[in-house]
């Protein structure tokens, strides 16, 4: 009976270890994955942050040279004088990484003395034209404006850059701004090799006569150079804030290393790497973001660690008292109903920790599935649920509503991310009021939501609940007693035969992009 008893005890330690061993394990998973879950939700906002500024750069600069270009085109006869009043208000602060905008003109071999004496006579009297030997076509740079501390090349043959003068030759024949491969600069040739940086250069046509009775005349180009480190390293200090680091690549050119940005100290967890793609003129750029630790402290990673750490001890300790207890069988029949209580008390502590462990895998399958801000659909449920939507035999039609905010990134720049969720959960709440039951509403990241409608009869009713939608987001966001504006461009796509759920997102994605070409605030059908 003796050691019956003795045996039963150890079991019964033994099961303690285990079952304590097991809660603490599944403890330490939970925790752990809710990390990973707010570690990845991190690095999605830094990526559409970086991008979105690099895009939104990129359009920047490209406006401001298009607008030179046309002041320069505007002049009658153009000088040095005219060239500078044009350029003046262009400097290394508002044009972050550029190293210089010149005027260049283009030149056949027979013509560069021709050139010269036109061009000393025009502002430039101790203009040389050096170009370059061997080549048929020259491309000379008659003024320019220095943002760093550069040198001024007048008279430089940028016929040595084929880069450059690629650039040039498509801008010219397509009349747009165009972007040239990633390359050293000429000014930069001269540079200690661990100073050079790979850059870039944006090149518009120089037109005159337009928007007159006149025909419109070539004239040259105005060119910028941008140094790519510079760039992408004041974009990142902007948005990334030291808890990514970034590379920009060039696609379309092997995937050429444009720049680097390395702050902090890089995790390596394939899981949180990101990448996106920027169109940049007619090029289309890489953007690769890895996490560092100091995104990963934002998470509170490694109290997964302590939570488990914490409850192996637990587990020991209370089969160290279990044992004790357990010892003590031969003692009186009091301290055996007290060792009993103590093990019930045991129980009834492990149901409550097996309660806690139900209640967050609840939390675990919400975060899964919904975003965390708005509490909406994510992207994933979305697709989920428009694949079982078209694999129904449901009556009606099945369309999605793809929609972006205008105006939401002037609010997040203006007052802050924390204006910013105010305005995606306001906008939130009404789109989910607006539709109806057994539609589905989702956020799909940074400002872009999406809307399933199911059993739709007549193409109409998508154009009803569009208008419902542009209308209800444009009424004023109060906040902190400060109203906000947003309106809404919306694609419409229906469901054709032959489409699949990936046709569907594409053309409503593709059909909200029309929109917001054609004025923002109104909807358009694929």
């Amino acid at each position: 009976m003796r050691d019956g008893g003795r045996f039963s005890g150890l079991a019964l330690v033994f099961a303690v270890l285990v079952t304590g061993t097991v809660v603490s394990l599944a403890i330490f998973d939970a925790q752990r994955r809710s990390e990973d879950v707010y570690a990845s939700q991190l690095m999605d906002r830094y990526a559409d942050d970086v991008t979105s500024a690099i895009d939104d750069r990129v359009s920047r600069y490209g406006e401001t040279l298009s607008d030179l270009a046309s002041a320069v085109g505007a002049q009658a006869d153009l000088d040095a004088d005219d060239f500078g009043r044009s350029s003046a208000a262009l400097n290394a602060a508002r044009l972050p990484g550029a190293s210089a905008v010149a005027f260049v003109v283009p030149a056949a071999s027979a013509e560069v003395a021709a050139a010269q004496q036109h061009w000393r006579g025009r502002g430039a009297p101790g203009l040389t034209l050096k170009p370059k030997a061997g080549a048929a076509q020259h491309y000379f740079v008659i003024f320019n404006r220095v943002f760093d501390n550069g040198t001024a090349l007048p008279g430089t043959d940028l016929a040595a850059s084929p880069e450059a003068t690629k650039a040039m030759t498509l801008s010219r024949q397509i009349s747009a701004m165009v972007i040239s491969p990633a390359y050293q600069l000429l000014s930069d040739r001269a540079v200690a090799a661990d100073r050079r940086q790979t850059s870039i250069v944006l090149a518009v046509p120089v037109l005159t006569g337009v928007g007159t009775d006149e025909p419109d005349r070539f004239e040259g180009w105005v060119v910028m150079g941008v140094r790519g480190q510079n760039f992408l390293s004041q974009t990142l200090i902007d948005r990334g804030q030291g808890a990514v680091q970034a590379s920009l690549t060039d696609a379309a050119a092997d995937n050429r290393l444009i720049a680097a940005v390395l702050p902090g100290t890089r995790v390596s967890d394939d899981k949180l790497l990101r990448e996106r793609s920027v169109r940049a003129g007619q090029r289309r750029w890489q953007v690769t973001m890895w996490p560092t630790t100091r995104l990963l402290a934002a998470t509170d990673r490694g109290m997964s660690v302590l939570s488990g750490g914490a409850g192996l001890a637990l587990t020991i300790m209370l089969a160290v008292v279990t044992g004790v207890l357990l010892s003590s069988r031969n003692r009186a029949f009091r301290q055996v109903e007290e060792a009993t209580g103590a093990l019930r008390k045991d129980i009834v502590r492990r149901e409550a920790v097996e309660a806690q462990l139900r209640e967050r895998e609840q939390q675990l399958h919400q975060l899964a599935f919904h975003d965390s801000l708005t509490g909406l659909a994510n992207r994933q449920s979305f697709y989920e649920r428009l694949e079982q939507a078209l694999a129904s035999d449901g009556e009606g039609a099945v369309a999605v509503l793809f929609i972006d905010l205008d105006g939401f990134k002037q609010i997040n720049d203006a007052r802050g991310h924390h204006a910013g969720d105010t305005v995606l959960q306001v906008v939130a709440e009404r789109l989910r009021d607006g539709i109806r039951q057994g539609d589905t509403v989702a956020r799909f990241g940074g400002d872009e939501f999406a809307i399933l409608l199911e059993r739709v009869s007549d193409i109409v009713d998508a154009h009803a609940a569009a208008e419902r939608i542009i209308a209800d987001v444009r009424v004023p966001i109060d906040i902190a007693g400060v109203p906000a504006y947003v309106s809404t461009s919306v694609g419409i796509a229906l469901h054709h035969p032959g489409w699949d759920a990936a046709d569907l997102l594409r053309e409503a994605d593709a059909a909200m992009y029309a929109a917001k070409a054609a004025g923002k605030n109104r909807y358009v059908m694929a």
